[in-house]
């Protein structure tokens, strides 16, 4: 019997640690967006997750991190995330004030029509 022709082994992929480190400022870009929009109810702590999501998003697209592999659009959803869950805390904390106090912020008084 003949022995078969031994195959040549995969090559293994070498990952640098800074790639793993750039893919995570962009994965943690979309957890902490997407943990902020979720808690946003919790006006100071989603607002915060939020804004660091926003951040890391930013910073990563900036830098052209956006997390390789399979993660192709993690940095975007990141930003988009964490601008949803900005607009939502403070929606959730001005509305109140508008519709039970009638008041609203100076700035915003300045521009409102009525």
């Amino acid at each position: 019997m003949a022995d078969a022709a031994p195959t040549k082994p995969a090559p293994i992929r070498e990952t640098s640690v800074l790639w793993t480190t750039r893919r995570a400022v962009a994965t943690s870009s979309f957890c902490l967006g997407f943990w902020g929009m979720l808690t946003f109810w919790w006006y100071p702590f989603g607002l915060a997750i939020a804004s660091l999501g926003l951040m890391f998003g930013l910073l990563s697209i900036f830098m052209g991190w956006r997390a390789g592999d399979r993660g192709y659009h993690l940095a975007w959803l990141g930003v988009f995330f964490g601008l949803s869950g900005q607009g939502l805390a403070i929606g959730a904390y001005r509305f109140p004030q508008l519709a039970y106090e009638g008041t609203l912020p100076p700035l915003i008084q300045a521009i409102w029509p009525f």
